[in-house]
């Protein structure tokens, strides 16, 4: 008996329905057995089980503390400066500036006298860099493309269900159409870099896209080169490395050697001035014993052996942190295989504002130092 293609459309369709049931019905099955089999094995061992339970979590706990007060970096040899600490959260806020003028104004050129929080303490001081790096955006235009059609154009037929399968491929293909959208790489700013006759100002910005979120969540760690079993954070190492590392070189080999050079950053550019700090420590001799490094809300960027290095390296690093703020508290301590642990002598005030983003802003940062409210006690 010859089939006509609505009877194998049909069955077609019944066949693969038949065959996603049967597997669902499987499946759901085998699930409700498995639940079954724990709640009973649940209740037998319950006590045990709350026990191992605790006893772990007091094995996290005691491991986190044993960390933290087994590590010994060498302390900063000169004292913290609140002066400098004001200009350089001032600086923070302006590289947010920064950032959010070019991507509202393409022809804007990075300069940071323009912008509204730009202060007469830095009249002293001349731009001779700006970092800009590159950023996914998408055109919100629809754009029209040509879908290559695998299926010759078939006349209507008097079969309805044919028709339908007809129809709903041309559908797809016009959706298609429609949602195919521009995409492109834009510049955006980084931060920037200021010298005078006294010192000279490096400057990372805070996280502003997503992209840059999901790096700061990326717990994973990577070797960390010329560093022997020192490991860092994949996500801040992948931006510093791919966007920012040769810039930074570029414009410290134009720097002055005989006077300070601050490093300094909030959030995400607290972990990018870490890394850049030892960069140039490394690689520039003479621009070595120079670095400050003056970091703001900035999350854990390596282990125990990097930070040791750090430290060595760069000896005079400041934290400053709010005690409200739970940028500082990530990546966690100790995170499946991977230690993390912060760099610099802390510096702390608590401001709370009841909730994440008020207690990380770099407003909330800049008040509290602009009133002298961090103690290293």
């Amino acid at each position: 008996m010859r089939l006509g293609r609505r009877q194998i459309l049909l069955a077609g369709l019944a066949f693969g329905v038949a065959v996603t049931g049967t597997r669902n019905l499987q499946q759901l099955q085998k699930k409700r057995k498995l639940e079954a089999l724990a709640r009973e094995q649940s209740q037998k061992n319950l006590p045990r089980l709350l026990k191992e339970t605790f006893e772990a979590d007091a094995k996290k706990i005691n491991q986190t503390i044993k960390i933290q007060e087994s590590l010994k970096l060498t302390p900063p040899k000169i004292p913290y400066n609140r002066s400098i600490s004001k200009l350089l959260i001032q600086c923070s806020k302006l590289g947010t500036q920064q950032y959010l003028a070019g991507k509202v104004n393409p022809s804007f050129n990075g300069s940071i006298k323009s912008l509204p929080a730009y202060t007469p303490q830095l009249k002293g001081y001349t731009q001779i860099a700006s970092f800009k790096g590159l950023e996914d955006a998408r055109i919100s235009e629809s754009i029209q493309v040509d879908v290559p059609q695998t299926n010759t154009q078939q006349p209507p037929t008097e079969d309805p269900v044919e028709n339908n399968v007809d129809d709903a491929s041309k559908a797809i293909d016009d959706t298609v159409q429609q949602t195919v959208k521009l995409k492109k790489l834009i510049p955006v700013y980084f931060g920037f870099v200021l010298t005078s006759k006294t010192s000279n100002i490096i400057v990372f910005r805070g996280t502003q896209r997503t992209n840059e979120w999901i790096g700061n969540i990326w717990l994973f760690q990577k070797e960390y080169k010329g560093l022997k079993n020192s490991k860092i954070h994949s996500g801040f190492a992948d931006i510093y490395d791919k966007t920012l590392a040769e810039q930074t070189r570029t414009v410290a080999s134009q720097l002055n050697p005989s006077v300070p050079c601050y490093i300094s950053g909030h959030s995400l550019g607290a972990a990018l001035a870490t890394l850049a700090a030892i960069d140039l420590a490394q690689n520039f001799p003479k621009l070595k014993q120079q670095i400050r490094l003056y970091t703001y809300g900035g999350p854990r960027v390596g282990n125990p052996d990097f930070a040791k290095v750090h430290s060595r390296l760069v000896p005079n690093s400041y934290r400053i942190i709010n005690l409200a703020d739970s940028i500082p508290l990530s990546p966690p301590t100790v995170f499946r295989k991977d230690i993390y642990v912060h760099v610099g002598q802390t510096w702390s005030f608590l401001k709370y504002y009841g909730d994440v983003l008020p207690n990380h802003a770099v407003d909330t940062y800049r008040g509290a130092i602009n009133s002298e409210a961090e103690t290293s006690k």
